[in-house]
């Protein structure tokens, strides 16, 4: 089951909030929440925006699973979304302040110095500075209760954080990392497999007494890249799985030897090698303890959206489609 917990607090919030502001003509109702409504054009946009995100993330089968999964559970998310809402505006929040403080920032981040800038900006994406006010106010508003309500509840203490640092030591540990030399034969350029064992042969005996380095810089054609030999810096895992087999193996300045790829014949020279290290407890402590606060607050929010859902009066006039 996928969650959009998460998207409720960023992408429908502020597509609800901009929907609203253009709702002037009378619509199809979804349902009621309270003192809010849910329109057609709501429900709509939200899941035309939801589509485009999923569509980022899955592709055939799997996405058009995605977009089924996220349909039959969209009116739910919604109504979710209106009772923090509603709730929100009861709190009756000053943002103002914060609001102003939002935009320099926006304007800071994308290089706008003035205020008109952002409304030309804004004006391009088809939104008048006054909604993009009142989204990001809507927004606030919703964020301050969450907080007041839930966030400023959860509590983490250190035995909590070092109990799940230490369950989950393997997330923190630093993967080894090598670097490597090589000697590359191309496969598209030997259509004649005596000329490719030959040269092969050859390269291989020259190993025998010639430094490696010397002997990659005349034959290896490995191409795109300024030295044509070194192959790169890898953390384990991202290479080939018979290239880095094969570099497990070797000790220092030790080559290995033919590997056969699907683009071609290497043979590998290990250069340096940094084997796993494990992080500091002190280095991730905030990371986990952020961590852990996000999680507890999921499931606070989800147990204080039922309690309002309970308080609220939400009559649903047409189900998800």
């Amino acid at each position: 089951m996928m969650k959009f917990a998460s998207l409720i607090l960023i992408l429908i919030i502020q597509i609800l909030s901009f929907s609203a502001l253009h709702s002037e003509v009378v619509e199809e109702i979804y349902a009621v929440i309270n003192d809010e409504t849910i329109t057609f054009s709501e429900y709509q946009n939200a899941k035309n925006s939801m589509i485009k995100q999923l569509q980022t993330q899955y592709q055939g089968e799997a996405l058009q699973k995605a977009i089924q999964e996220m349909k039959s559970t969209l009116l739910n998310q919604l109504i979710e979304h209106k009772l923090i809402l509603s709730k929100a505006k009861e709190k009756n929040y000053d943002v103002e302040n914060e609001i102003k403080m939002i935009i320099e920032e926006i304007k800071k981040q994308n290089n706008l110095k003035t205020d008109e800038d952002l409304r030309r900006a804004l004006q391009s994406e088809g939104i008048t500075m006054e909604e993009f006010k009142q989204q990001q106010k809507i927004v606030r508003m919703q964020q301050r209760m969450i907080y007041e309500e839930i966030t400023s509840n959860i509590k983490i203490d250190s035995p909590e954080i070092m109990d799940y640092y230490k369950k989950n030591l393997a997330d923190y540990t630093k993967p080894m990392e090598i670097s490597l030399n090589c000697i590359f034969l191309k496969k598209e350029y030997y259509f004649d497999m005596q000329a490719l064992m030959k040269k092969r042969n050859e390269i291989s005996v020259k190993l025998n007494t010639a430094d490696f380095k010397a002997i990659a810089e005349t034959y290896s054609e490995l191409e795109g890249a300024e030295n044509k030999i070194f192959l790169g810096n890898f953390k384990q895992g991202e290479l080939n799985e018979n290239i880095e087999k094969a570099a497990l193996k070797l000790k220092l300045n030790e080559h290995s030897p033919w590997i056969e790829t699907e683009n071609g014949w290497y043979i590998i020279q290990l250069i340096d090698k940094k084997e796993p290290e494990l992080v500091s407890y002190e280095q991730v402590r905030e990371k986990i303890k952020n961590k852990l606060i996000q999680e507890k607050q999921e499931v606070e929010l989800q147990i204080f959206i039922e309690k309002l859902k309970k308080e609220s009066y939400i009559k649903i006039y047409r189900k998800n489609n």
